[in-house]
């Protein structure tokens, strides 16, 4: 296993435990500090498989880092408009939304929009 590469992900993730742990015995925030708990190990181990994978095998060629920027950029201004519509017709006729419900919604929308996105360019291609 090559450290190179897994050595940024160990020291950010190890630092996101520690942050959850604080915040669940300090603090007392339990469903916080162990969905910051949970996210840090998913880092350790996400680091964990990258080094593992031989450098060959890695697609970082120029045209995957294209479409991961396009479709992040694209997945961007949709959830910006998705956020922007949703305020406004909250605003003009109230949904009575919670907070936690609101941003479920326009996660939600920014997550699958950046796979759909990937998805279009990579067989589209791009110009």
């Amino acid at each position: 296993m090559e450290l190179k590469r897994f050595n940024d992900y160990f020291v950010v993730g190890s630092g996101i435990i520690l942050l959850g742990l604080v915040l669940l015995a300090v603090f007392d925030l339990s469903f916080l500090g162990m969905g910051i708990v949970l996210s840090g190990l998913m880092l350790i181990f996400i680091g964990i498989h990258w080094a593992r994978k031989p450098k060959t095998e890695i697609p970082s060629d120029e045209r995957y880092i294209r479409i991961n920027e396009k479709a992040g950029s694209n997945a961007f201004w949709t959830t910006i408009g998705i956020l922007a519509v949703l305020t406004y017709v909250d605003f003009y006729y109230p949904l009575g939304l919670n907070f936690r419900e609101f941003f479920m919604i326009v996660v939600g929308v920014g997550m699958f929009s950046f796979h759909v996105h990937r998805f279009y360019y990579d067989k589209k291609g791009f110009k």
